[in-house]
């Protein structure tokens, strides 16, 4: 389990959350991280995934490790799905560049968690952008982390890509015993693809749908009502 204990987010001395927050992140979970532009969504992920640290409270891992995904990676050409995904062990790779028989079969693994073995050797540029975003978190797949951070993987995304996306990370966490907490601008299928939204309220503080529910958190976060399905 990972805890958050009354954990202030921020820049240098700048905090960024308005109120402490305290939160676990049990194993398997898929969370929606929601809230307004500029409520703190990025920099609470950065924090969780040790990019910063907390200005103050604490953060517990249980031995556990992270991992976050960036949003809008460039698809440059010349790589291959598998190339692509190869990067993200480089800190594991010998004097040569070699993975580690372990390192590849994590690999191996990844591809086909995320149903891309077809894709496997085809050129990232030629991929369409739901196949990308997989690639992307099949990247954070081989580093083996128990808790992934994605920023608005979704983004850009059709509506059938989005779905693809989606259903790829409920797979991966229920499947898996992996958490992921996402952020999401689509909130009305983000929402109903989550188990659990945490959200950063209009007043500064955090909702927690496992106490209060999904629509409440939403309403707590948002002017605008939402639709939730399933």
């Amino acid at each position: 389990m990972i805890r958050a204990i009354n954990i202030v987010t921020g820049y240098g001395k700048t905090p960024v959350s308005k109120t402490p927050l305290s939160f676990d992140i049990g194993a398997g979970e898929l969370i929606l991280l929601c809230g307004a532009n500029g409520s703190g969504k990025t920099t609470l992920m950065k924090t969780l995934a040790g990019l910063i640290p907390p200005l103050a409270g604490k953060l517990t891992w249980d031995g556990l490790s992270s991992v976050m995904v960036p949003s809008r990676i460039p698809k440059v050409k010349g790589f291959t799905v598998a190339e692509f995904i190869r990067t993200a062990c480089y800190r594991n790779s010998g004097w040569a560049g070699r993975l580690s028989k372990e390192a590849e079969a994590r690999l191996d693994e990844a591809l086909h968690t995320m149903e891309l073995e077809s894709l496997r050797d085809k050129d990232i540029s030629r991929i369409s952008d739901g196949e990308f975003q997989k690639a992307a978190i099949a990247s954070a797949l081989v580093r083996d982390s128990s808790l992934i951070l994605l920023d608005e993987p979704t983004a850009f995304l059709d509506v059938d890509n989005r779905f693809m996306v989606l259903e790829a990370m409920k797979k991966v966490c229920y499947g898996s015993g992996r958490s992921m907490i996402f952020s999401s601008h689509d909130i009305g299928q983000a929402a109903s693809a989550a188990g659990r939204i945490l959200g950063l309220t209009k007043e500064g503080g955090l909702a927690d749908s496992s106490v209060t529910g999904k629509s409440a958190v939403l309403e707590a976060c948002f002017s605008n009502k939402f639709v939730i399905f399933g």
